[in-house]
């Protein structure tokens, strides 16, 4: 199940997921959307609600094993704990693929496809 990311200890560098396209609205709830990792840039408040809300850097759709980001500003209710890290740690292993320079090289593979989140979480730091 989805877990709310803790607006009080969240801190600018830690990664998130987002929600980031519905694909099937007679869905209920989460259940009907991808999601996106994310780093948190900033917590700020809403100028009217004053609801607490988190800036985010999110991952968006890119090339075959890339992608490119966008600013994006969330209400902190649907800012989410995730462990993308943890699983691209764990593919990655069973690649045999134990650091950056592994990587890199293992995505230029013609029938390697679908890293573009993994890529994101090692540019960014979370991996190797």
């Amino acid at each position: 199940t989805m877990k709310i990311a803790n607006y009080e200890k969240m801190q600018p560098g830690d990664l998130v997921q987002v929600p980031r396209t519905q694909f099937a609205p007679m869905r209920r709830g989460w259940n009907g959307w991808l999601f996106s990792e994310a780093v948190v840039l900033r917590k700020t408040r809403g100028k009217k609600s004053n609801r607490p809300m988190v800036v985010v850097e999110m991952r968006m759709p890119g090339g075959r094993n890339d992608y490119r980001t966008a600013e994006k500003t969330f209400y902190a209710e649907y800012v989410f704990q995730t462990n993308a890290a943890e699983n691209a740690k764990r593919f990655m292993d069973k690649d045999g693929v134990t650091t950056r320079e592994d990587f890199y090289s293992f995505i230029q593979q013609e029938d390697v496809t679908g890293c573009d989140w993994i890529k994101f979480l090692v540019d960014k730091g979370f991996l190797f």
